[in-house]
């Protein structure tokens, strides 16, 4: 592949690694505020944080979605561990 066609996949790349980091971090953001809840269920704070860590995952997930599908469609490899290991 030449340098020319390899840039795409690089800048595609990038951004599925960094889709995947962010999502592996709201991941871990929301089993924190799942902790927090499940060791005071009745505290209204924690249900509001864990609702919106769930929905900032909710959001990474998607864009890790859509990235891993742009870096197939310009031709890269998507395999191995997913974002959790």
């Amino acid at each position: 592949m030449s340098e020319a066609n390899q840039r795409p996949l690089r800048a595609v790349a990038a951004a599925y690694a960094a889709a995947r980091a962010d999502y592996k971090a709201a991941k871990a953001d929301s089993e924190a505020a799942y902790n927090r809840l499940e060791a005071s269920p009745e505290t209204l704070e924690y249900q509001i944080d864990w609702n919106v860590a769930r929905r900032a995952e909710a959001a990474a997930a998607l864009r890790f979605s859509r990235a891993m599908e742009a870096y197939r469609d310009a031709g890269g490899y998507v395999g191995g561990p997913g974002p959790d290991e």
